[in-house]
């Protein structure tokens, strides 16, 4: 993918009302200067693929196919080309998250169910703040919500957590014990998504104070966010205040199992993991 490629991107994904812009294309690329791909029949293109490493563990994002192609294998194609090329950057697991009716798709590729999340809808309201427990994210703070993130999940999203930081500093979070950092939070005002969302094992209380921070500093706001589903005290917690259910997706892997389900409540994004 190159940038003259960003429009048919974004018209394509707009079938499926994805809403993504050119901005959200260019933030891959920053990510992953080579890992987003074009599938072409003769000069016509007809498919997208995205795709981010993150040390042994790559992530595949949007792959959308135009109507008029698909079932024919594009899709397919499109998915062990980014496979291939992850493989190339030394990774040894590959994460996606899957609509339900893609599950048997992504298992004929050999990726293995993991679990669901639940993608929730709704506003931010200052009713929801009570952050006593929480701080504005400082970059000491940053770098130990890295070391945080690396210690629960078992890969680095350095790159990915800093470029969010640079971005909306104003909307990153940190819960303490002490001088500890067990749990931060992020968004970003473009996105109006809240994550990724990672705490310490059994903190869901410090999780909830952390989503309430971000809803007050997105008041009057549409908010998405993606949780586990195994997080049944935050979906609930969520649901009480309003917000919808919009979908569920399977998050999916190839090759190494996936780590640190119970730290990871929220996800970055459907692209990035």
């Amino acid at each position: 993918m190159r940038s003259n490629d960003f429009a048919f991107a974004i018209r394509l994904t707009d079938t499926m009302h994805w809403d993504l812009t050119e901005k959200d294309f260019r933030f891959m690329m920053a990510l992953e200067p080579e890992g987003s791909f074009v599938a072409s029949d003769g000069r016509a293109r007809i498919g997208v693929i995205t795709t981010v490493s993150f040390g042994e563990i790559g992530w595949i994002g949007n792959v959308m196919v135009k109507p008029s192609h698909r079932s024919k294998g594009v899709g397919a194609e499109l998915v062990k080309h980014a496979m291939r090329y992850l493989a190339e950057k030394g990774v040894a697991a590959i994460g996606l998250y899957s609509y339900e009716n893609t599950v048997q798709f992504y298992e004929k590729l050999g990726f293995i169910s993991d679990l669901a999340f639940v993608r929730l809808v709704g506003h931010g309201s200052t009713a929801h703040s009570n952050a006593r427990l929480v701080k504005n994210m400082t970059k000491r703070d940053l770098q130990a919500a890295v070391d945080l993130d690396n210690s629960c999940l078992g890969w680095s999203r350095e790159r990915l957590l800093k470029h969010i930081f640079r971005a909306s500093k104003d909307l990153c979070c940190v819960a303490r014990e002490g001088y500890s950092v067990v749990g931060f939070v992020m968004a970003d005002w473009y996105r109006q998504e809240i994550g990724p969302l990672v705490c310490q094992p059994n903190r869901d209380d410090e999780a909830l104070h952390l989503i309430n921070a971000e809803l007050s500093k997105l008041a009057g706001t549409e908010v998405r966010i993606g949780v586990s589903e195994t997080k049944r005290k935050i979906v609930d917690a969520l649901r009480d205040m309003e917000f919808r259910e919009e979908f569920t997706v399977v998050r999916m892997y190839w090759g190494k199992k996936l780590k640190g389900l119970n730290c990871l409540l929220a996800m970055e994004s459907l692209e990035r993991g």
